[in-house]
């Protein structure tokens, strides 16, 4: 009878500890809002090691050449998305009343709004040159990387791994959309469903090729003759 008592006493434990290890196996389930949080925090962990001691310029340093036909006129385009008036606006009436909604005085000096709707804020005065100002809103730097070291070299083909080096980013369609979801995500008090695809065309720039180029001069009005 000990004997049996026993046996019975094994398999029970024995079956506990097959238990126990199943449910240690089991993957938890994941809500939408962790996983944003986690693509989020990845997103700014590799964006905060690649703009690690480099200095921010501003958006008026990449018009010099990016205002130009053969890149573009990239600088235009910006200025024409929300990106660029991402602080500005955040002095509108709409911008308010969130802002008095959720118990924020100024949402132009509150960081819940400007760690999205400035490129740079919290970084050390050190890192901003005196061309840098954050009422250019959400700029190139943030997605291509503080532009103090790489400024001069990213626009020549021989210089593109040396820029890299030095501070420049070149986003894949992933770190894209990570970087685009480090704001565009729960988080925001107007948020709305983020379409990655639709989105980025908004903001969507590329340097013409010489194709491009011919057919945009020959579209151009030629000037009138006298």
């Amino acid at each position: 009878m000990k004997k049996f008592t026993w046996i019975l006493i094994a398999v029970f434990a024995a079956s506990l500890f097959i238990w126990g290890f199943a449910i240690s196996q089991e993957k938890p389930e994941t809500t939408p809002s962790v996983q944003v949080e986690k693509v989020t925090e990845k997103a700014k962990a590799d964006t905060a090691k690649k703009v690690k001691e480099h200095a921010y310029v501003g958006a008026t340093k990449c018009k010099m050449c990016h205002n130009q036909k053969k890149w573009g006129m990239i600088y235009d385009k910006w200025a024409a998305t929300k990106h660029a008036t991402a602080y500005t606006t955040l002095a509108n009436k709409q911008s308010q009343a969130i802002a008095k909604e959720i118990k924020i005085k100024d949402p132009q000096k509150s960081e819940k709004c400007l760690v999205c709707h400035v490129t740079a804020y919290g970084v050390s005065a050190e890192l901003k040159k005196k061309t840098y100002s954050m009422e250019e809103g959400v700029t190139c730097e943030a997605c291509h990387g503080p532009a103090g070291d790489y400024l001069l070299t990213h626009i020549k083909k021989e210089k593109k791994k040396e820029a890299i080096e030095a501070g420049l980013i070149i986003p894949t369609e992933e770190l894209s959309k990570e970087l685009c979801m480090t704001c565009h995500n729960e988080k925001s008090p107007t948020y709305q469903k983020f379409e990655y695809k639709k989105a980025i065309k908004l903001v969507e720039h590329h340097k013409p090729t010489e194709e491009e180029l011919k057919k945009l001069e020959s579209t151009e009005e030629k000037p009138e003759e006298k």
